[in-house]
């Protein structure tokens, strides 16, 4: 009896001090994390810094760099950012921030206002353009609706912006240049590409206008592109043109 009770309250001590002893690792883990000035972040590095005016490195440093975490309020205002990736490097205690501009799409006029913005690929005003006239290698849009759109704002519903990029994309493949795109009343969404040595050509911003393209390269081949006034792609699957 006595021999078995030595060995249970052996196992029980041998417990108690694993128990113990986790403890205390534990607590000692929880300070060098959050505690200890071992984790500060002692170097910031940025790239595309240019993008952005109130980023204050000094107040990134010093902060423990397991959970520090960009503030996006940083960017209020800041709409040329399009995107921003953080990495860590723990053992140098050094922050990477890159900072991605957005791409210049496209020129978007609003005659109304007199004034012009770039838009990116996804239809975002992030910064005032030129006011341009004819294409220089450009995409124009002139619209002239009755809305006040400023940075920040989307273009279009993106449905129609969407359909508005791929007539872009269907001139460009065939290599059809155009002076400006025009947008009027948006109840009718309708554009009207201006084209240089070329018809005008009638798009609807509800339709993806590639079914068209055959009928493009018939009329070019047979010398009437530029003999005709216009050419409507407005109906789906069917193309007119007036001579």
């Amino acid at each position: 009896m006595s021999v078995r009770r030595r060995s249970r309250g052996g196992n029980r001590l041998r417990r108690i001090l694993l128990l113990f002893t986790t403890l205390i690792l534990l607590v000692g883990v929880i300070y060098l994390i959050w505690f200890s000035p071992i984790f500060e972040i002692k170097e910031v590095e940025i790239s595309g810094e240019d993008l952005i005016a109130n980023l204050d490195v000094e107040t990134i440093k010093g902060q423990n760099i397991f959970f520090w975490k960009i503030d996006p309020n940083i960017f209020d205002g800041s709409h040329r950012v399009a995107e921003v990736t953080v990495d860590k490097e723990f053992l140098k205690r050094k922050v990477i921030i890159t900072l991605l501009a957005r791409q210049k799409y496209t020129i978007w006029c609003f005659n109304k206002e007199d004034v012009c913005y770039w838009v990116d690929e996804k239809g975002f005003i992030f910064s005032e353009a030129p006011n341009l006239e004819g294409s220089l290698n450009l995409r124009i849009i002139k619209d002239s609706s009755e809305r006040k759109l400023s940075l920040g704002d989307q273009v279009l519903e993106d449905e129609l912006f969407k359909n508005l990029v791929l007539a872009i994309t269907f001139m460009e493949d065939l290599n059809i240049e155009q002076e400006e795109i025009v947008i009027g009343d948006l109840k009718f969404k309708e554009a009207v590409a201006r084209v240089k040595s070329g018809p005008d050509i009638y798009f609807s911003l509800m339709l993806d206008p590639s079914f068209a393209q055959n009928v493009v390269k018939s009329l070019r081949q047979s010398g009437e592109w530029n003999a005709i006034n216009y050419l409507d792609l407005r109906v789906p699957n069917r193309a007119y043109y007036n001579n």
